[in-house]
């Protein structure tokens, strides 16, 4: 019997530890808006990595923006962003001056606009790089369906950067 017990804590324990090496950070964007939320807004968001390498990532945050020359709240948003492949020597080297890995990255997620109405929000970060502590992010374009899934409109994300901790 306490062979089966300990047997299970080594096993429960040896499947939680990649848990334990998750990190927070957060995240700055500058992003525009057509058709569902038509705005250009920065985004401020929280990122909590549920991988040790930044396979999977959890996002979450809150934009402002300008809207016929006033500073307006533009929305909420939750994503879940993975990684497709990734590569350590890549034809992007000369952007960075530090060594990164290029790490395209799909992400899916629910956007509630100032009015909060609801969409589905699905992006593709094909320009996406990571180094120790930083993710960046360019030219990173999604789309929004609303939950019946009719086009609502379209988006991109110019410029993400993403520190963890």
């Amino acid at each position: 019997m306490k062979k089966i017990t300990l047997v299970s804590v080594l096993l429960a324990c040896c499947t939680l530890l990649p848990l334990g090496a998750a990190s927070f950070g957060w995240s700055y964007t500058m992003e525009g808006w057509s058709g569902y939320n038509e705005s250009s807004s920065s985004r401020a968001l929280f990122a909590f990595d549920l991988t040790p390498s930044r396979h999977l990532v959890v996002e979450a945050g809150a934009g402002v923006g300008f809207h016929s020359g006033s500073l307006v709240f533009t929305g909420l948003n939750a994503d879940l962003s993975f990684s497709t492949f990734r590569l350590y020597y890549h034809p992007f080297d000369f952007m960075f001056t530090n060594p990164v890995i290029w790490s395209p990255r799909i992400s899916v997620g629910v956007v509630w606009d100032s009015g909060w109405k609801t969409a589905w929000r699905f992006g593709l970060s094909l320009l996406d790089f990571q180094d120790v502590h930083f993710s960046y992010s360019f030219l990173r374009p999604f789309v929004n369906f609303d939950f019946d899934f009719d086009y609502v409109g379209w988006g991109i994300d110019l410029f993400r950067v993403t520190y963890f901790l």
